[in-house]
């Protein structure tokens, strides 16, 4: 739940202005609205990229302040525009939330993502390192960062979708991931195309900071 949020940078402009927003576990929220809006700052305040200047963000009632960092890891991922991926190997790459994953998960993992087939064209498959033996293009490296998200099995998954959709195979692992991972998830998508706004349970308009419509796809699109 995000209570009262306003955030602003040092400059002093205000990016939010008064944002209440409730995201219910089990159902996808997409966000949408023109650039400049403020879409990417509110997406940024889950995993506490960024601190709210003022109201909270909440988790199952806790502010995201009171958690420690290893408990704010193991309840929210994310697969953003700025994809890091570490001079090490694949496996230890998206392993990198679960460090004692075995092989066998990270490798479902890859499969969900749409991305075991390319590592296993790697030199040493799974065990290639980035930047050394292993070459990615921008959408493989997206969609190592979703086999990341998809094996840390957070309750509350934050993607931006125009990055995610770098390539069409990256674009469909996103959608078969968002289909696997609905359940009991609060997932939140920053939204650009029509399908992913259409497929949303909840679509929240934001315009210069703040929310000006929210509803089923349906209602909005009428």
């Amino acid at each position: 739940e995000l209570r009262g949020v306003r955030f602003g940078y040092e400059t002093g402009r205000e990016v939010l202005r008064g944002i209440d927003l409730v995201l219910e576990p089990g159902t996808v929220t997409a966000l949408v609205g023109p650039s400049g809006s403020g879409k990417s700052t509110l997406v940024q305040l889950l995993p506490r990229f960024f601190d709210p200047t003022a109201g909270s963000v909440t988790i199952g009632g806790v502010d995201l302040r009171d958690l420690g960092g290893g408990h704010l890891h193991e309840t929210v991922s994310f697969v953003f525009q700025d994809v890091r991926l570490l001079r090490a190997s694949v496996a230890d790459n998206i392993a990198l939330a679960v460090p004692h994953a075995d092989r066998e998960a990270v490798e479902r993992a890859a499969r969900l993502a749409h991305i075991h087939d390319r590592v296993l064209e790697l030199p040493r498959g799974y065990e290639s390192v980035i930047g050394e033996d292993a070459g990615l293009s921008g959408g493989e490296a997206q969609r190592i960062s979703l086999a990341r998200a998809l094996l840390a099995d957070t309750p509350v998954l934050v993607l931006d979708e125009a990055t995610a959709f770098a390539d069409p195979r990256t674009e469909q692992a996103v959608h078969r991931a968002l289909a696997t991972l609905r359940g009991g998830r609060t997932i939140l998508v920053i939204a650009h195309r029509p399908e992913t706004i259409r497929d949303a349970d909840t679509v929240v308009m934001l315009d210069d900071g703040a929310i000006v419509e929210r509803g089923a796809p349906a209602e909005l699109l009428a």
